[in-house]
């Protein structure tokens, strides 16, 4: 096999969107903590070593481990509420013409991890205490919140190279690190912009993505959590990755 789609499902927080059309080069996983998950198109893994974990730290264990899972070098993660509509090839051929080390879906609304928390704690219920000890936790060790670069989390590509390896360690114990009640932090995006901006910039070849690639493309369909309503392309911003604006493949 050439690359592996990986996606999840936790506690039925999604339904299953079964795959319209496959890349026979590719393998399909959806790891789940339900035993009688069941699918036509996904390789459906039950995984016994999730139970007793948080939701988030289910969610987390897989998304920064997903080589535990995988048997290519290369993985395609996706969130359980994206579907994929049609083969992913084109999407990795363009990962490897790139001699890319990983993709990352830039934000189309927001550039800056301060303000990402903002939004969070004026329209999530996020808790203000806990955005402030994520910042302060980056402020102490040297981040310029006036930087700009924002990544979401619920796509990307990933080679399994030294590099990358260590970073999801990293990004993984900052989440066990700043969560709270032994649960993990949840606020992925902006831990992971933070790692990637601080420790990374200079060691890993990033393609960037815009979020139609989910919610415009031929390729993949992004829905609100079990319902059948699409999410569509917001409102774009200039993109930023490392203080730079750049282009987004769509």
């Amino acid at each position: 096999m050439r690359y592996t789609v990986l996606t999840y499902i936790f506690c039925g927080y999604e339904n299953v969107l079964e795959i319209e059309e496959k890349d026979p080069n590719a393998e399909y996983i959806l790891i789940t903590d339900d035993k009688n998950l069941k699918s036509d198109t996904w390789c459906v893994i039950y995984d016994p070593k999730l139970e007793g974990l948080s939701p988030f730290d289910k969610c987390y264990e897989v998304r920064w481990h997903p080589f535990r899972y995988a048997m290519t070098d290369i993985v395609l993660r996706i969130d359980g509420s994206i579907k994929v509509k049609k083969s992913l090839a084109p999407i990795i051929d363009e990962f490897e013409r790139g001699n890319y080390d990983r993709c990352f879906l830039i934000h189309p609304k927001r550039n800056r991890i301060d303000v990402e928390y903002d939004v969070w704690t004026q329209t999530r219920g996020y808790s203000r205490e806990q955005a402030n000890k994520c910042i302060d936790m980056m402020r102490r060790l040297g981040y310029d919140f006036n930087n700009k670069g924002l990544v979401q989390g619920n796509f990307e590509i990933i080679r399994k190279t030294a590099d990358n390896l260590n970073m999801n360690d990293i990004i993984f114990d900052f989440h066990k690190y700043l969560g709270t009640d032994g649960k993990i932090e949840r606020v992925d995006q902006t831990i992971t912009s933070f790692v990637l901006q601080t420790l990374f910039q200079d060691r890993l070849k990033i393609m960037a993505v815009s979020e139609g690639i989910v919610t415009q493309s031929e390729f993949m369909q992004w829905y609100l959590h079990k319902t059948n309503r699409k999410l569509c392309d917001q409102a774009r911003i200039q993109p930023y990755l490392f203080n730079k604006p750049i282009q987004v493949w769509r």
